[in-house]
């Protein structure tokens, strides 16, 4: 009977990203017809609460405990995440001036404190923590997809940035280096400042107001 439990709470989690984005895009297109672009704050809070909830439910505080240690291993896999998160260095050196106000200064800096450990803990420690037993590329693909996907499905609703298939492709080829780190270091510790390091670099709160649209994009 526990191991019926155990397999169905795993079989849960790893549908859940399916619900997650359905939820997401549901949200987004609900109160975009209300407040249009600033509909990723609602958004946001949605998605944050979804992925608190899973990481409670499937995780735990045991599991929390065991993301957030050392690494384990080879330093090399720590260091190459940190280098993927630098991706979007150019778009901030370029695009910096364009925020408006002090305001969406804190928005953005709030936003990439608070984003990378929930995004962390569920699409790599809990969706990967429930695949330990696939071969390792099939788990890292199957938990990379979904996060890339999220962000033309969710954001990209009302962000032209987001839907753009540069974003598809650059979330897609951190979540791979993300998730490769956690399965040989066991731990998000820097994974989780990586993904710090790109919620800042990516201007992602001028992204979610349109303001910051390369202009080869704005066709898409």
């Amino acid at each position: 009977m526990h191991n019926s439990r155990g397999e169905t709470s795993k079989r849960l989690i790893l549908l859940s990203p399916l619900g997650i984005i359905a939820i997401g895009h549901l949200t987004a297109r609900l109160t975009g017809m209300v407040l249009g672009v600033w509909a990723w704050v609602p958004l946001t809070v949605a998605l944050w609460a979804m992925f608190a909830l899973m990481i409670a439910w499937g995780g735990g505080r045991e599991a929390i405990k065991r993301w957030l240690r050392a690494p384990q291993g080879a330093w090399g896999w720590s260091a190459l995440a940190v280098v993927v998160g630098l991706i979007p260095l150019g778009v901030f050196l370029r695009y910096w001036k364009l925020f408006p106000s002090a305001w969406i200064i804190l928005a953005w800096l709030l936003l990439a404190l608070i984003n990378p450990p929930l995004e962390e803990g569920y699409w790599r420690g809990l969706l990967l923590d429930n695949t330990a037993s696939w071969p390792g590329w099939l788990a890292v693909l199957y938990s990379s997809f979904f996060f890339a996907i999220n962000h033309p499905l969710t954001f990209g609703v009302y962000s032209i940035a987001n839907r753009n298939p540069v974003v598809l492709i650059s979330t897609f080829v951190m979540g791979v280096v993300w998730g490769v780190t956690y399965r040989n270091t066991r731990s998000l510790r820097w994974t989780i400042f990586a993904h710090c390091l790109t919620d800042l670099l990516n201007l992602s709160v001028l992204a979610f107001l349109n303001v910051f649209v390369p202009a080869a994009w704005k066709a898409g």
